[in-house]
């Protein structure tokens, strides 16, 4: 077979392509995967900053609300003891509480309390130090328990304190016996949680809000119920969802003024051990009534008289 000197030239130019083409080395490459999917159980448990969300602007009331709009819990779970909430006196907890509960009621979303204390042990000493000499090395590892919660809402609801907190309890624990008061009142607010998911049949998305404090403790029990832990940082961050702002709807500052009389009334007739528990929440609600839930007032403005 004769070859001409032009097809022999195209030929020669056709290999260099092929040769020279961007595929002459590499595999071709898979598709990539797609995105692992949603866990059918999700959990997202909020800490919350108690009065200090007077304090600190970084921190207002909204972004309990950008969590709830961004999250879109089937169940709430609240820092409310249980007699408490069903007599709807919410005065007895802190009042971004009653804010919640009515972000909740409002969305038709059922609420339960899991909050849990005696006004007792509120002001029983600490379980002695065993052994006695570790005072130094207990105060130093627990002193983020004792710091004012001026967190911002990124640092109360990250990875970070958590971990800083679980860490802080499990010493206490570790040189006061097991810290018993602290250790029952985590512990049935664990029960309480888990008992509400289980009567409710195991919603698909569970919003807990709960002291800083007690975050990691009902963090770990809806992990250890089956709920994968999402960090109410995170949600927010990865949303465009969030509570279109405004002030707080003056349905919240009415049930505020009416919580506010209650507590009065009940400092005025609670015995030495409980007035100032009951003080502290009257002046609390004095200030959230006086200023409409907004920020920013001192510290000190907070301080019963």
């Amino acid at each position: 077979m004769k070859i001409t000197a032009s097809a022999l030239i195209a030929a020669v130019f056709a290999c260099g392509a092929l040769a020279c083409g961007p595929d002459a080395h590499e595999t071709p490459k898979a598709p990539p995967c797609p995105p692992p999917p949603e866990p059918a159980h999700q959990a997202v448990v909020v800490g919350t900053i108690g009065k200090m969300h007077m304090v600190e602007s970084r921190y207002p009331l909204a972004r309990l609300g950008d969590v709830f709009a961004a999250f879109k819990p089937d169940l709430v779970l609240v820092g409310v003891r249980v007699d408490a909430f069903r007599q709807d006196q919410l005065e007895d907890a802190s009042f971004e509480m009653t804010y919640v509960k009515h972000l909740a009621t409002a969305r038709g979303v059922p609420v339960e309390p899991i909050g849990w204390f005696r006004e007792a042990d509120l002001t029983a000493p600490p379980a002695a130090l065993d052994p006695f000499d570790v005072a130094e090395i207990e105060k130093r590892e627990a002193e983020i328990l004792h710091a004012p919660r001026l967190y911002t809402f990124e640092q109360a609801n990250g990875a970070e304190l958590e971990e800083k907190i679980l860490l802080a309890t499990a010493a206490v624990a570790r040189h006061r016996g097991g810290d018993p008061l602290a250790s029952r009142r985590r512990a049935w607010m664990q029960h309480l949680a888990a008992d509400a998911v289980r009567r409710h049949d195991k919603p698909k998305r569970v919003l807990a809000f709960v002291d800083v404090l007690d975050r990691p403790a009902v963090d770990l029990v809806l992990r250890g119920v089956g709920y994968d832990g999402k960090m109410a940082a995170d949600v927010v961050a990865n949303s465009k969802e969030i509570l279109a702002g405004g002030d707080i709807p003056g349905e919240v500052i009415d049930r505020w003024r009416a919580q506010l009389a209650r507590a009065k009334e009940r400092a005025a007739k609670a015995s030495d051990a409980d007035k100032p528990f009951w003080e502290d929440r009257a002046r609390v609600l004095e200030v959230v009534v006086d200023k409409k839930a907004a920020c920013c007032v001192t510290q000190a403005s907070l301080a019963a008289r």
